[in-house]
């Protein structure tokens, strides 16, 4: 799974692994076409900064293909489209479902329908973007096996300020054996009024990549 660039680069839908609610399989969807809806701030208004020490209160998930990816009315996407989903809050919580949103909307294995304009849409630009695009451009790799997709198992905050988030999305393998988990640690920044990911370093998800079989410290979180 994480032996060549795309399987990395599909990594970020093929580790994912149960642990929340019955998944929806409503798409969510809202008509094409239409602006992403930006969560704003009152300029005195306080934005939220406290950590969660506890899974989100009001998520649901929904799946996108064979995954389940979590979705908020409070927290966001605001946006959803047939591929690509936007508009989340301006809180520690809105980083957390962006982060997800983004992880696996982002994967080569869905398709390129949703890889492509999530990456360039919701992205920071970046060289490291475009060495990532290139290297999906660039596969000849079948996408992965909807039965060998991983699921969120969890997440911590690595840390947070308004301006940008670092969250550990911890990522279950599918396995006969002992569990095996993955965490990616994913950086978001508040750009243009949403959170936008930015690309890993070189274009490459191994690079942010860490195998465990220690949560100590991460806090369960995924669809069951």
């Amino acid at each position: 799974m994480l032996v060549t660039l795309i399987v990395l680069a599909g990594l970020l839908i093929a580790i994912f692994a149960p642990g929340g609610d019955a998944p929806d399989t409503s798409n969510g969807t809202s008509p094409p076409g239409q602006p992403p809806a930006a969560v704003t701030n009152t300029p005195d208004q306080a934005l939220p900064t406290a950590i969660p020490s506890a899974a989100p209160d009001g998520v649901r998930w929904e799946l996108v293909g064979p995954l389940a990816v979590p979705v908020s009315a409070t927290a966001g996407p605001k946006q959803v489209t047939g591929t690509t989903a936007s508009g989340f809050a301006h809180t520690p919580e809105g980083a957390l479902v962006a982060a997800a949103q983004l992880a696996l909307r982002s994967s080569y294995s869905l398709g390129e329908e949703y890889w492509r304009p999530t990456i360039e849409r919701q992205f920071v630009p970046s060289a490291d973007r475009d060495r990532l695009l290139a290297a999906l451009d660039a596969s000849d790799s079948a996408p992965a096996d909807p039965g060998a997709q991983s699921q969120i198992a969890g997440f911590s905050y690595q840390s947070y300020t308004p301006d940008t988030a670092v969250i550990g999305l911890v990522l279950r393998a599918p396995s006969a054996g002992a569990p095996r988990y993955h965490v990616l640690s994913l950086t978001l920044l508040w750009r243009d009024g949403d959170w936008r990911m930015q690309a890993p370093p070189g274009g490459a998800w191994v690079s942010v990549n860490r195998t465990t079989d220690d949560l100590t410290g991460v806090v369960e979180w995924g669809a069951r």
